[in-house]
C-alpha cells in the first residue's frame, strides 16, 4: 500500500511540478546537501547524460509510459530532486574517484561505478543500488519509490564519519545501516546490508593500522556486527554455526552483550523459546527491542 501511495504521489507532483531545476555539477556539493536534506544522491557520468536516457514513468492511473529522454522532462526533474539530491559526476574526477574503490570493493560493485547508468549514492559517496542497475527503458517510477528513502536515522554516524574517519567512527556507521536495514523494505535490505558492509571493511582496515592495546576486542566486534546481516536475512542456523568459533572464555566483557544478542535473536527467529530465554537476561533493552523487530519481518 505505501508504494502505491508513493506511485500516485510521484505521478501528481510530476503533473504540478512546472519550474526546471538544474542538476548539481559538483560531486563534493551534492554531497554536503544530501547530508544536510537527509537524503541519498541520484548520480550519472556527465557524458553519460548527453544522450537520451529513456525511460518509463507511472501515470495517476498506473499505466505506463514512455518519456524519450529523463533529462528533457522538468516534470521529472522535480520527482527526482523531492527525493534526491541529483548529480552529474564529470568524467574528470573518475581517476581519483576509482582509487578510492579499487582493491576494496566487489567486482560488481566497480562494474556499477563504471557504468553509464544511475547511481544511488550515500552522502560519502558509496554506492547504494547495488542489486540493480537500471539501463535504459526502465521503470524509473519503481525505482524511485525503492530507493527514495530519508536518511534523518543515519545523519549523526554519517557526521562523525566525515569529521573524522578511523575504526570507532566506521564501525558506527556500520553497526547503524545494519539496524536500518531493518526499518527499510525487503527489496532494498541487501542494498543496506551491503552497504553496512562496506563500512564494516573500512573499520577493519583501521584497525590493521591500529596499535591500541584492546584490538582484540575490537576485531571481536566487528566480526560479531558482520553475522547480524544473517540475522536480516533470515538464517539464524548460519549464526549459530559462525558463533561456534567463538569460544567463550574468550569473549571480551565488552562484548558479552552483543554476543547474547546473537544467541538470542537466532534462537528467537527458530521459535526455539528455551534456548532464546537463555540468553535474554544478557541482552540490552535496546537490543531486545532490535531483536523483536527482526523477528517480526521474518513473519
Amino acid at each position: 500500500m505505501k508504494k502505491l501511495l508513493l506511485f500516485l504521489t510521484l505521478s501528481i507532483t510530476a503533473s504540478n511540478f512546472c519550474m526546471s531545476q538544474e542538476w548539481l555539477t559538483s560531486f563534493e556539493a551534492a554531497k554536503r546537501i544530501a547530508l544536510v536534506q537527509n537524503k541519498f544522491l541520484f548520480m550519472i557520468w556527465e557524458d553519460a547524460a548527453a544522450i537520451p536516457y529513456p525511460v518509463i514513468m507511472s501515470d495517476e492511473n498506473g499505466n505506463e509510459v514512455l518519456i524519450s529522454n529523463l533529462f528533457d522532462y522538468d516534470q521529472i526533474n522535480g520527482i527526482i530532486w523531492d527525493y534526491f539530491v541529483p548529480v552529474k559526476v564529470n568524467e574528470s574526477l573518475y581517476a581519483d574517484l576509482y582509487d578510492q574503490i579499487k582493491g576494496s570493493r566487489s567486482r560488481s560493485y566497480v562494474a556499477q561505478f563504471e557504468d553509464d547508468n544511475i547511481k544511488i549514492m550515500d552522502a560519502n559517496g558509496n554506492i547504494v543500488n547495488t542489486s540493480m542497475s537500471p539501463e535504459a527503458y526502465f521503470n524509473l517510477s519503481k525505482f524511485v519509490s525503492k530507493y527514495a528513502l530519508n536518511t534523518s536515522f543515519l545523519n549523526a554516524e554519517l557526521k562523525n564519519y566525515l569529521l573524522q574517519k578511523d575504526f570507532g567512527t566506521a564501525y558506527r556507521l556500520a553497526s547503524k545501516y545494519m539496524d536500518y536495514a531493518i526499518l527499510v523494505d525487503k527489496t532494498v535490505r541487501p542494498d543496506i546490508i551491503n552497504l553496512a558492509e562496506i563500512y564494516l571493511d573500512e573499520a577493519d582496515k583501521f584497525l590493521l593500522d591500529d596499535s591500541a592495546t584492546n584490538k582484540t576486542t575490537f576485531e571481536q566486534k566487528s566480526s560479531m556486527l558482520r553475522l547480524s546481516k544473517y540475522l536480516l536475512l533470515n538464517r539464524p542456523n548460519k549464526v549459530l554455526r559462525q558463533l561456534k568459533k567463538f569460544k567463550p572464555s574468550e569473549i571480551d566483557d565488552a562484548n558479552q552483550s552483543l554476543l547474547s544478542y546473537l544467541y538470542h535473536t537466532s534462537y528467537q527467529l527458530k521459535k526455539d523459546e528455551g534456548n532464546a530465554e537463555l540468553w535474554k537476561a544478557k541482552v540490552s533493552e535496546v537490543d531486545l527491542r532490535k531483536s523483536q523487530l527482526i523477528t517480526n519481518i521474518h513473519l
